[in-house]
Parts: structure tokens; C-alpha cells; sequence
């Protein structure tokens, strides 16, 4: 048996990463540009699954041959709060560091520092800041955004002292956005500073990251260079998908791989799960036809039923009407309005709340719709009533 042909539910690599090279050559150069002492911080902004993490998780591994360079990576979805944030940089700064270097005598050394005694006596920043960070985290008076300003300075200490430099990878960071301006200023005048650290901002809710990069109230205002993740053109998956079948001998005409490119919208993940749905259903050397790749496709739906109930479950009433109505296509205002049964005046400022989200989008001037087709054909078999014909 040959390996699947296509991978799912994490980020991809090697021969099942495609067509994001431009992106990777882009951060790879910014990388570079840390060592010579020329660091700029950037925003990958692009919709959910279209494989922004893939993309950090890449760059990761393209950057191991470099001694000096420790990457780390933090998603932030559902990050509940900022002292957790904090945490988890200081965590993972320590253990992506140990683990590029090898060294144990830090990690040991820091086992012994979180002690007033032991602070006394520490002639190391970075061992002393830990300590600090450390005492500070498991007080419950110090606040929140203390922490976070402590932590990032902790890696940027850590990065002088061992003669190393970061890149700190931040996924999903629009729920770090969440928290407000004072957070991000806070971040923003430790961050800018750093010579030996860069930072990648993530995010999925396209227009919210794009003002963090561009907008003049944002603190990050022209602070940060955008690297923009767009939908797969339909050639590169066709070509994609082909090249992935050949490897588990299995047999396709074009008009069935133009149908797959259709359905994935240009989104890797769906791409990586319809392959995959055959796959499982034809076996190597199975033989597609259409009828094959319509029963894959209601099955991909099914699997995600539950994911997709959790994410409809978050939008407000109003904004579940909204969707449910752009699921049928694209759409007016005052369409959009009338059917939804609300005044045209209550419509424009949810539109705008959900493009911000990046649910939503606007193809052309004054239409709407869906950001995700599948999702939308989600909607349309979870909540539209089935026509009984006679």
C-alpha cells in the first residue's frame, strides 16, 4: 500500500505543499534580512484554510539548516486570555530554543532561578528576566498586559545573550486584535525595537489584519510588510490534484479534475480532503468518475458538519440570517435586506462586520457574498427545506 495521496487536519509539507513558493521566498528574504541587521516584521493575511499555517510551518522547516535561527510558532485561536499569551511565549521561546541548540544546561539552569533566593545571585538577563516573568505570572495582582511586555522581552534577551535570533511566528493573531489598542501599543514599542527578534502576524479575518498593517489609528500603522495568501489559481490544483493521484495509480479525465477544482473554491484544505474522500472510497489504482466525485463531496460536507455548526454558532442572529441568505449567492443590500426582513439601514454595518471577519466578501461594488463556497453548500443542506416533488 502506498501512502494516502493527500493529508488533512494539519498544516501540509514536502510533496503535499503546493504553489507557495512566492510566500515562502518573501519571509525567507525578511529572514535573512534579520541576520544582516535589517529586521522587518510582517502580516500574512489571507481566509481561513487557504494554508497560512502550512506556509509558517515551511518556513520553519527551510529555516532548521540555519544554526542561529529558532523559529517558534503560537496559535492563538480561542486564546482566552492575555496571561495565557504570555505564557505560552515564554514556553515555547524556551523549548524551540533547547531544541535547535541542544542546550539542557539553560533549561536545568531555569528550573533552579524561580526563587527570590536564587534571583539574588543571577548574573544572566535572560535568566533573570525569566525569574521575574516567572514571580510575576503566578501573582495574581500584576496585570495582564505586564506580562505580555515581559515575556517579549524575555525572548529578545534570550536571543542577545545565546547569540541567536528569532522568528516569532503568531497564528490567528486577530484574537490577540481582540483585545484592544493599549495591548497592541504595548506590543508594538517593545517590538519595534528588536534587533535580534522578527515577528510574523498572521491572521484569517482579512480586512482586520489589512487595518492593523494600514490603518492610521492602527499602533502597527506602516510598521509591518504585507505577504497576502490568496485562493490556489484552478490551474494549479488541476495540476495538483494529478500529479497526486498519478502517485497511488489512480485514473481521472480532466472534465472530472476540473469538477474537484470547482467544488474546492481554490482552498488547499478542501482540495486535501475531497483527494483524500476518494481515496478512501476508490482505493490505488481506482478509476473517478463524476458520480464518485459528488458522493465525495457530500461525505467532505458531512465530516465537517460538526465543525461547522461550531463556527455558525458564533456569528449573532443577525449576522446567521445574513449568511444563511448569501448562501443562496451573491447579493444587493436592499436584497439582502428584504430578506432577512430588516431595514436597510441595520444591513450595511453587519456586512461590513462580517467582511472584517473575513466571512464574507465583496466581488464587486454594492454585491455580496460567501467568502467559502463549501460552507455555503453547508448551509444550504444543514438549514434551506427539501422540495418534495410529485
Amino acid at each position: 500500500m502506498s501512502q494516502p495521496p493527500f493529508v488533512v487536519g494539519k498544516p501540509v509539507t514536502g510533496e503535499y505543499f503546493v504553489d507557495r513558493e512566492k510566500e515562502l521566498e518573501k519571509l525567507l528574504s525578511l529572514a535573512r534580512g534579520l541576520e544582516k541587521g535589517s529586521s522587518s516584521n510582517s502580516v500574512l493575511i489571507g481566509l481561513r484554510r487557504t494554508g497560512k499555517t502550512s506556509i509558517l510551518e515551511n518556513l520553519a522547516i527551510r529555516l532548521q539548516s540555519n544554526p542561529h535561527m529558532v523559529t517558534m510558532i503560537i496559535n492563538c485561536y480561542g486564546l482566552a486570555t492575555k496571561s495565557r499569551f504570555a505564557k505560552l511565549l515564554v514556553d515555547i521561546a524556551v523549548a524551540c530554543y533547547v531544541q535547535k541548540t541542544g542546550d539542557q544546561a539553560y533549561l536545568k539552569r531555569l528550573t533552579r532561578v524561580t526563587s527570590e533566593k536564587v534571583k539574588a545571585v543571577l548574573d544572566r538577563v535572560s535568566e533573570i528576566r525569566f525569574s521575574e516573568f516567572t514571580l510575576k505570572f503566578r501573582d495574581s495582582r500584576t496585570g495582564e498586559d505586564s506580562l505580555i511586555e515581559d515575556a517579549l522581552r524575555y525572548i529578545e534577551s534570550l536571543a542577545i545573550e545565546k547569540n541567536v535570533f528569532f522568528v516569532v511566528m503568531i497564528d490567528e493573531f486577530q484574537d490577540i486584535i481582540r483585545w484592544g489598542d493599549d495591548v497592541l501599543k504595548r506590543m508594538r514599542s517593545i517590538i519595534q525595537s528588536q534587533k535580534k527578534v522578527q515577528y510574523i502576524l498572521a491572521g484569517s479575518a482579512t480586512t482586520i489584519m489589512r487595518n492593523l498593517a494600514y490603518d492610521r489609528r492602527s499602533p502597527f500603522y506602516r510598521q509591518l510588510v504585507e505577504i497576502p495568501v490568496r485562493r490556489l489559481d484552478q490551474q494549479i490544483v488541476r495540476e495538483f490534484l494529478k500529479k497526486r493521484f498519478v502517485t497511488v495509480h489512480m485514473r481521472i479525465a480532466d472534465s472530472e479534475i476540473d469538477k474537484i477544482a470547482v467544488y474546492c473554491g481554490g482552498y488547499p484544505d478542501y482540495v486535501q480532503r475531497l483527494g483524500l474522500e476518494l481515496y478512501l472510497a476508490l482505493g490505488e489504482n481506482g478509476s473517478i468518475a463524476e458520480e464518485h466525485i459528488d458522493k465525495a463531496y457530500e461525505d467532505m460536507i458531512l465530516s465537517l458538519d460538526g465543525e461547522f455548526e461550531n463556527y455558525f454558532a458564533t456569528f449573532s442572529p443577525l449576522e446567521r440570517e445574513i449568511l444563511l441568505t448569501l448562501a443562496s449567492g451573491s447579493m444587493k443590500v436592499s436584497e439582502v435586506a428584504r430578506e432577512v426582513r430588516r431595514p436597510i439601514f441595520n444591513i450595511p454595518k453587519t456586512l461590513t462586520s462580517l467582511m472584517n471577519q473575513g466571512t464574507i466578501e465583496r466581488p464587486m461594488k454594492g454585491q455580496y457574498r460567501l467568502a467559502d463556497p463549501v460552507f455555503g453548500d453547508w448551509l444550504n443542506r444543514r438549514f434551506k427545506p427539501i422540495m418534495v416533488q410529485d
